[in-house]
């Protein structure tokens, strides 16, 4: 069996060799089972990201989730856990220290993990039983550790991904907080 980086470096490599037209697709067939959730329906606060490296996109399920009057927030990636930055198109944005955009926003403006009502996780691999390999950094583990304690039922984590991305088991780690669903643009694991 693979280790993690082993499965982490593969899958990265299976997504930078997707192409505009695939990744394009791949985002709008996402944005259509995101859609069709009663939970998407249901929910106000809505954490999502910008997809670089070929994650799979969210620009157009952002797009609707403004429409639609949600709130729509970004992760911030400054301090060692996320918070959440609220973004709408006329938003301006900053570099951070990952070079990835961010909402440019104070700090008394962003929300905590837990004021969210369902967060949009990117992932670079995944299994059936929910289990996620991020890139690494552990942020979103460390943001949502609360969610291990089966009292605490909110933010509903769902992952998105390219349906190339699962694979057949992870072993997960002690640290890792299991998704409620990981949605793809071919299929909803819940």
């Amino acid at each position: 069996m693979l280790s993690h980086d082993e499965l982490r470096q593969r899958n990265r490599k299976l997504r930078a060799q997707l192409e505009a037209s695939q990744l394009e697709a791949a985002a709008d067939a996402l944005a259509e089972r995101i859609l069709s959730l009663d939970e998407y329906r249901r929910a106000q606060r809505v954490a999502a990201y910008f997809a670089v490296n070929g994650e799979i996109g969210l620009n157009p399920l952002i797009d609707h989730a403004l429409s639609q009057g949600k709130n729509v927030y970004l992760p911030n990636l400054d301090q060692q856990a996320l918070r959440f930055s609220p973004y709408f198109h006329s938003q301006k944005m900053r570099i951070n220290k990952f070079r990835l955009p961010e909402p440019d926003v104070d700090d008394s403006e962003m929300l905590m993990p837990e004021e969210l009502d369902l967060v949009l996780a990117p992932l670079v691999v995944f299994d059936d039983e929910r289990n996620r390999i991020g890139m690494g950094g552990g942020f979103y583990d460390r943001s949502f550790a609360f969610r291990k304690r089966p009292e605490n039922l909110k933010p509903l984590l769902i992952g998105v991904a390219h349906e190339l991305q699962k694979v057949d088991r992870i072993v997960p780690q002690e640290w890792d907080v299991r998704l409620d669903m990981i949605v793809t643009d071919q299929a909803v694991y819940s």
